[in-house]
């Protein structure tokens, strides 16, 4: 176990102990919708117009298509170790992780064989990049939906794996996926990518 945890290139994922049951059970991971997640920027995400005036205004309807074809962009988001000098910061050893997202230290981490998950051919893969400022809004240029649509796709790393430094602890890896529906739940193949589970020895 330990030469192969040493040599994979793992992916961590915080949970509670609950949900680390169903999803094992499952052997797929649920991808979260934009609109539901914690950073306020990401879960806002309009267009740069209304960021100016609160409303679309009239004769910019276009635009409430492209925040539709933003929200369709489902994303689930791994730790991962980090190197940084002479540094190395492990991803399953992130205490602020811990108690965030796995039950205050009662829930777990789940690793994964970043090379065994199972993308689908237009999921969009990368690690998210830390800066000191996000844009409030979106800018679009296309006016059809058909153009927003590939604007969208074509510049989805600078609109989806950009985000505020006081992020930098998450040392994210984000798998991205557009559903083909706003409201459908998007899933993971995670069956045979899964390599152990870390629990808390204190708990």
């Amino acid at each position: 176990m330990y030469f192969r945890f040493s040599e994979i290139t793992k992916l961590y994922h915080f949970t509670s102990f609950d949900s680390a049951s169903k999803i094992i059970q499952s052997g797929k991971l649920r991808f979260s919708k934009s609109y539901c997640l914690n950073d306020l920027i990401e879960s806002n995400r309009v267009v740069w117009e209304r960021s100016l005036q609160g409303d679309i205004p009239d004769g910019y309807e276009y635009l409430q298509y492209a925040e539709a074809e933003m929200r369709r962009y489902q994303q689930i988001s791994f730790s991962q170790d980090r190197v940084v000098g002479n540094c190395y910061y492990l991803g399953f050893d992130l205490h602020t992780m811990w108690g965030l997202y796995a039950d205050r230290g009662y829930g777990v981490c789940m690793v994964f064989d970043k090379e065994k998950l199972i993308l689908h051919p237009e999921d969009y893969a990368a690690e998210v990049k830390y800066v000191n400022l996000i844009p409030q809004g979106v800018m679009i240029h296309n006016k059809s939906e058909r153009g927003i649509k590939s604007e969208i796709k074509r510049r989805r790393e600078q609109i989806f794996y950009y985000k505020r430094k006081e992020w930098e602890y998450e040392q994210e890896y984000r798998i991205l996926r557009r559903a083909k529906k706003l409201t459908d739940d998007e899933y993971l193949d995670i069956s045979d990518a899964l390599v152990c589970v870390i629990i808390c020895k204190d708990h």
